[in-house]
């Protein structure tokens, strides 16, 4: 895979997962759950961030 793709892909899925935290967050805030809710969104982050490049690993060795 270029390096150019890799990274377009990468930063759609940080995007995502940045997005997904955020609803996250929100939610748990209206349940008072947690005070800060861009907390969620780093952790969305992360987790898009080490999923990609995994998910890709697995598909090319299927």
């Amino acid at each position: 895979m270029e390096w150019a793709t890799f990274l377009s892909r990468l930063t759609l899925w940080v995007v995502v997962g940045a997005v997904a935290g955020l609803l996250v967050g929100l939610v748990l805030l209206g349940l008072d759950v947690v005070d800060n809710p861009f907390w969620c969104v780093s952790i969305g982050i992360v987790v898009a961030a080490v999923a990609m490049p995994m998910r890709r690993a697995v598909s090319r060795e299927g």
